[in-house]
């Protein structure tokens, strides 16, 4: 089963960043439970408020699973009251 990677680029809410990525660190761990094997956050130089976050998963399947998941849906609604707006998303099959 081939690994998957998930790129969002993301848009947080002014003065947020802080709360958001701490957010992301804490809900990382949830994620691994379905599959995640790796997430970076990277920052735009510059424009502070852009990040980038990758997530290799598993596989595609572990991803649909994690997609599913009743805590996936209080997780994204955790995380979205700390975005400006919707992220751009991207998967590519490693």
């Amino acid at each position: 089963m081939a690994q998957m990677a998930l790129t969002r680029q993301v848009y947080f809410l002014p003065g947020k960043r802080d709360e958001a990525v701490n957010v992301l660190k804490r809900n990382e761990e949830i994620r691994r439970r379905y599959g995640l094997v790796q997430q970076l956050i990277l920052r735009k130089n510059v424009d502070p408020s852009v990040h980038l976050i990758i997530q290799i998963w598993e596989s595609e399947e572990a991803y649909q699973r994690w997609l599913k998941s009743e805590e996936r849906a209080r997780v994204w609604d955790e995380e979205r009251k700390l975005r400006a707006r919707e992220p751009t998303v991207t998967f590519t099959v490693v």
